[in-house]
């Protein structure tokens, strides 16, 4: 990503994660929100990008796993595409029939839940797709907001960890993933820098 899209897109993230706080799960403008505990699972309407709720024992926090999968909302994501392992103390990109990841990085997670979590229904196994940019997913018990990123039909997923005050603190992690590959920006002194690109089976 050019360094002036970044800056541009890090305004609309926030000014998107501000708008409609507190909604319920689908609002009369077709807003939705919707808060994902362990074992649930999202996607983004027309595409094959895939998010499913994780928790190592009871005592661990929640983890979000994304992947491009087989089939929408499937269970089994493609050979030689990347995933991403998000959570509330860094995100990990792995590819697909790997061992290690090919990025590791850790971030601090802001103080507080994301404005419009404490509102949000719980999925409660229902198939989440979110379709707008204006629609948000929350993994219960985080900071990690998702929403879709882009204009259909060429939509991708982006996540960020949001705190109470609703803004992208430097050393953020931003997280695309989309049917065409994974971008991984890190905000610093404000502005979004791209730190990883990889783009699946390559």
């Amino acid at each position: 990503m050019r360094p002036l899209f970044l800056l541009l897109f890090l305004v609309a993230v926030a000014a998107g994660l501000s708008a409609g706080a507190g909604s319920a799960r689908v609002d009369r403008a077709g807003v939705q929100r919707v808060l994902v505990q362990t074992n649930d699972r999202f996607g983004i309407g027309g595409t094959r990008v895939t998010c499913r709720v994780t928790r190592r024992a009871a005592r661990f926090a929640n983890r979000l796993v994304c992947y491009r999968a087989t089939t929408p909302l499937g269970n089994r994501a493609v050979v030689k595409s990347y995933a991403v392992d998000l959570g509330e103390g860094g995100v990990k990109v792995l590819r697909v029939g790997a061992r290690r990841p090919v990025f590791d990085r850790a971030e601090v997670a802001p103080a507080g839940a994301p404005v419009g979590s404490a509102a949000a229904p719980a999925a409660l196994g229902r198939a989440i797709r979110l379709r707008a940019r204006t629609d948000k997913a929350f993994v219960a018990g985080t900071n990690i907001v998702c929403r879709p990123f882009g204009t259909a039909p060429k939509l991708s997923l982006l996540c960020v960890l949001i705190g109470r005050d609703n803004h992208i603190h430097d050393g953020t992690f931003l997280v695309f993933l989309s049917d065409h590959g994974v971008i991984v920006a890190e905000a610093r002194h404000g502005n979004p820098v791209t730190v990883f690109q990889r783009v699946h089976g390559h």
